[in-house]
């Protein structure tokens, strides 16, 4: 009974925080609430590529590509065949991210360490090429797919502003609980050690090799659906949306956040996306600089990350942990 309600009273503040921000749309502005719906959406991206970065230790450059191939494919569905059922957008994007994701990690992991980073790097270029150079990728004289928008749910719904944000919210939560389901699974611990010491998980008996393949496929599924919703959300996705930049944005939250902990990468896509929009409102010729150092700032500082969570976890007892096995 006593661990019933300890459970319990653990679970209470989160309760409170969903429902707090479900009832944001009744104090915010249309704008603010776009901006909300596309830093939920880049916090998930940043988490669903913390599966394969921070849990399972492959660095990977080309994540935004993998976001794009669901993206494109949920819009060209829309634009040019017609297709208008949510339920059917999100299944083929994340179908055709996780194929994307597949020929990526059998490309990729043929190689090691830095290299391995290259090889995501290319990858991801050459996906942002095809979508450049491809015209079957780009409708109305653009350079990229237009007329994107927010499909149907089947359910009579009213689409704006601080609806969509309610629905990406729940399904923010949604993808949340998936990955830390997996982070706390024989599967996560697998990921964790085969990043750990690679030797030793083969000589117990471990496929590494196969276990890293299903980390970057979840990974770049996960990071799919979210493609699509930023497709849906934005009206349109361009090859400038899935390029290198986006992928080192996305490292970049990812590290800012804590790679491997349960929530880091989605608290650090957060802080991110609302510093880059509020730089840019602020200075469009600075906001690059702003972004690059915080990067720069955030890889001087990385080494002293361990000194930081030990002095948490003395101030708080123990009670600071991180989801690293």
């Amino acid at each position: 009974m006593t661990t019933v309600f300890t459970q319990l009273r653990r679970k209470v503040p989160v309760l409170v925080l969903l429902i707090g921000a479900l009832e944001l749309p009744f104090l915010l502005s249309s704008q603010q609430e776009s901006l909300l719906t596309r830093a939920l959406i880049f916090a998930m991206m940043a988490a669903s590529l913390d599966l394969a970065y921070g849990q399972a230790g492959l660095y990977s450059l080309g994540h935004a590509a993998l976001a794009g191939v669901g993206g494109y494919t949920a819009g060209l569905l829309m634009v040019r065949y017609g297709h208008e059922s949510f339920w059917y957008l999100i299944v083929a994007a994340a179908l055709a991210s996780a194929l994307a994701s597949l020929v990526f990690a059998l490309v990729s992991l043929r190689a090691r360490g830095l290299y391995f980073i290259l090889v995501t790097l290319a990858l991801g270029q050459m996906v942002s090429n095809l979508a450049q150079q491809w015209d079957f990728l780009k409708t109305a004289q653009a350079e990229a797919v237009t007329g994107i928008y927010i499909p149907s749910l089947g359910l009579g719904e009213d689409w704006h502003s601080g609806t969509l944000y309610q629905f990406v919210l729940v399904l923010t939560v949604l993808g949340l609980f998936t990955i830390q389901r997996i982070i706390g699974s024989p599967l996560g611990l697998a990921f964790r050690g085969s990043r750990d010491n690679e030797v030793r998980m083969e000589a117990l008996g471990y496929d590494v090799w196969r276990y890293r393949v299903v980390a970057i496929v979840l990974s770049g599924t996960l990071s799919g659906v979210c493609g699509a919703l930023f497709a849906f959300q934005s009206g349109l996705i361009s090859p400038t949306n899935i390029g290198v930049a986006t992928s080192g944005l996305l490292v970049l939250m990812a590290i800012i956040g804590g790679s491997g902990t349960r929530y880091g990468a989605f608290i650090g896509g957060i802080l991110v996306t609302l510093l880059q929009f509020y730089a840019n409102q602020w200075s469009m010729e600075r906001a690059p600089m702003i972004i690059g150092g915080l990067f720069i700032v955030t890889a001087l500082l990385l080494r002293f990350r361990p000194k930081v969570a030990g002095a948490l976890r003395s101030l708080t007892r123990g009670r600071v942990s991180h989801a690293v096995a």
